[in-house]
């Protein structure tokens, strides 16, 4: 019987008291009760995971990183300083808190993914995912196939999939600057 009113401790306490008036005026066996006490218990944690399952955690990891890929290539291309390709690109990089990761520039990719992102994540998330210095190793691989003006598909691969940070890429339907504003292809 003490097993019993020790789970009940774990009840709020007008469902304490409740349970425990019940319990003495039927007579109920603590064993009874305590039967009972679990499949209440396991219904409800039952209960709670359907609720929690409906709302999906959003993932800013992947699409944040192809998003960054598209906007770090148009960045070099619409740059118009006359730097080399590879001035421009290390200047990117080294200014990614000004020139890329900004919720301004993200807001674009943002508000047309689906389900749509916070561009302020966005932007916390591109500081994770572009390198902070040209001169690292891991931005190697990013800033020659940069300077070599490789595709779009070629950078977001090594940005996002040989990184890790996506399982698979966007089909070209499904990549957000193809999408107007509010609108399914």
């Amino acid at each position: 019987q003490i097993h019993t009113y020790i789970l009940l401790l774990a009840l709020p306490p007008y469902l304490t008291t409740i349970a425990i008036n019940e319990m003495e005026r039927t007579k109920v066996h603590p064993t009874s009760m305590r039967r009972l006490l679990f499949v209440f218990f396991m219904l409800a944690a039952c209960l709670l995971s359907v609720v929690e399952a409906k709302k999906p955690k959003k993932d800013y990891l992947c699409p944040t990183c192809q998003s960054v890929a598209h906007l770090l290539v148009k960045q070099r291309k619409s740059d118009l300083s006359g730097n080399t390709t590879s001035e421009i690109v290390k200047d990117l990089i080294s200014s990614k808190d000004a020139k890329l990761c900004t919720a301004e520039l993200l807001k674009f990719y943002a508000d047309r993914i689906d389900p749509p992102l916070e561009a302020a994540k966005m932007a916390k998330k591109c500081k994770e995912i572009v390198p902070d210095n040209p001169n690292y190793k891991s931005a190697s691989d990013v800033l020659a196939a940069m300077v070599a003006k490789k595709p779009r598909s070629e950078i977001t691969k090594i940005l996002c999939l040989e990184s890790a940070r996506c399982d698979k890429l966007w089909t070209k339907e499904e990549e957000p600057w193809q999408k107007k504003k509010g609108t399914e292809l």
